[in-house]
């Protein structure tokens, strides 16, 4: 007949309780240090992915403050710009002006921001921070939109420059809405900057200017930024490139 056999440890069952104590205290410890260690990382993340948003938006924030202090330039241009079309409308002629140039157009970015949301470290946020930051940047791009879609239009109305005899009947419509086009993204590039920048400020986000203090130089010479668009419009091309410092000149 088979015996059942007793298990008995060397030092007692009361030994093999407190090894196993111990181990356990060891594992919860380790556990406890890693988890300390990440929470520390992640914290680390957090603030310096939030550093290089808020900094990134407030250089783009600068941008938009320019472009709202030559707003009085750009529609002072597409009214004398209205008054031409309408005159050559009814006469079937005009005097041809000599600077149209173009609404100031600026270097805008949000790589940090897209590179963040493609590698999901947004998710570092609050819902509350992912709301601003995601507000705030996606004016920004929508005014990144707005400029390259003016840029294309001042380009066509720029063959005003031409005068009456050059240009056909067909160039007169094509100027005319892109007349239209640029007066109605003139209107949207207000209201995102109008409504932008109170938005951050309300944020605690402000305007910040030294990088494209930095940065001035290699459109304007002498680092002055001048917008080409405040010229007047009845100035000689070279000369009115000349006022405007401009590193790369307005092409006709």
């Amino acid at each position: 007949m088979f015996r059942l056999l007793r298990l008995k440890p060397p030092h007692g069952w009361n030994a093999v309780g407190w090894e196993l104590a111990i181990v356990t205290l060891g594992v919860v410890i380790a556990l406890a240090a890693q988890q300390a260690a990440e929470t520390i990382n992640q914290r680390h993340e957090t603030a310096a992915t939030r550093t290089a948003f808020i900094g990134e938006i407030e250089d783009s924030l600068a941008i938009l403050e320019l472009r709202r202090t030559a707003e009085p330039c750009v529609d002072r241009r597409l009214k004398e710009l209205r008054a031409i079309v309408d005159q050559w409308g009814r006469t079937g002629s005009f005097t041809a002006p000599r600077w149209v140039s173009q609404a100031p157009w600026f270097w805008l970015n949000n790589l940090r921001v897209d590179a963040a949301q493609s590698a999901g470290r947004l998710s570092l946020f609050s819902n509350e921070e992912q709301y601003r930051v995601g507000l705030v940047a996606g004016n920004i791009r929508m005014f990144r939109e707005i400029q390259a879609e003016e840029s294309q239009a001042w380009s066509t109305l720029r063959m005003l420059q031409s005068g009456p005899n050059v240009l056909s009947a067909n160039d007169r419509t094509a100027i005319r809405l892109a007349l239209q086009d640029a007066s109605v993204l003139n209107y949207r590039a207000k209201i995102v900057v109008g409504q932008t920048l109170p938005i951050a400020a309300g944020y605690g986000w402000r305007p910040d200017v030294s990088r494209f203090r930095l940065l001035v130089p290699r459109g304007w010479k002498g680092g002055r930024f001048t917008p080409s668009i405040c010229i007047d419009i009845d100035t000689p091309p070279e000369q009115a490139n000349r006022e405007a410092n401009l590193a790369f000149p307005v092409p006709d």
